[in-house]
């Protein structure tokens, strides 16, 4: 039976390709973000928006679904959300192949480190408790705060942005405050690049 220590580093060896697994997003020096540095920003942001905003969710719980809540694309890559509408890849399979990647995931690790992996991110996926919604709806705040900061000179496909986190944000609707300020923001940056912002933007 393989060794604690053994599994954690075949874990970690595999956990390690989201360093270089791009995203659709850049960062802003021009090159392609990765999920690693994704999902390490979106951990960040999880104790000063409870803090912030005083939401009740378990933050060590919350923290956790962050860091975990994108680990299967080490597996499958990142399938953007501009596949998905672009009718490259339907959500099904993205499920599918994402479900795969969770067991195999769970495999490595040690039993119990594995379970709650697992868990974890079937809790994420399937936004059953609070602290699912509350990042699921982060995730996408985190998102567009990286296409702000990029800048709207560099927006390739503009009328996808700025109602990309709508649907999350309802569902956790102590963030509207928060994704407000970012759609102010993004609103400057689409006049920077020249772009409309249409009345069902707002």
């Amino acid at each position: 039976m393989p060794q604690p220590f053994s599994q954690i580093i075949d874990f970690l060896s595999l956990a390690e390709k989201l360093k270089s697994t791009c995203r659709y997003n850049y960062t802003s020096t021009g090159r392609q973000e990765s999920s690693a540095e994704h999902s390490w920003r979106l951990a960040l942001m999880v104790p000063i928006v409870i803090k912030e905003q005083g939401i009740d969710v378990d933050e060590l719980r919350s923290i956790k679904m962050a860091l975990i809540h994108d680990l299967v694309e080490a597996v499958v890559g990142d399938i953007s959300y501009m596949q998905i509408k672009d009718g490259e890849v339907s959500i099904t399979d993205k499920a599918e192949q994402e479900k795969k990647a969770i067991e195999k995931i769970k495999e490595l690790l040690p039993k119990n480190s594995g379970q709650e992996v697992y868990d974890l991110w079937h809790e994420y996926e399937e936004a059953t408790s609070k602290e699912a919604k509350f990042i699921k709806a982060l995730d996408k705040l985190e998102t567009i705060a990286q296409i702000v900061q990029v800048g709207g000179q560099n927006f390739k496909r503009p009328e996808l942005i700025p109602n990309y986190a709508d649907k999350a944000v309802q569902n956790f609707p102590k963030l509207a405050p928060f994704y407000q300020e970012l759609k102010k923001r993004l609103k400057e940056e689409f006049a920077k690049g020249g772009f409309d912002w249409q009345p069902e933007y707002d």
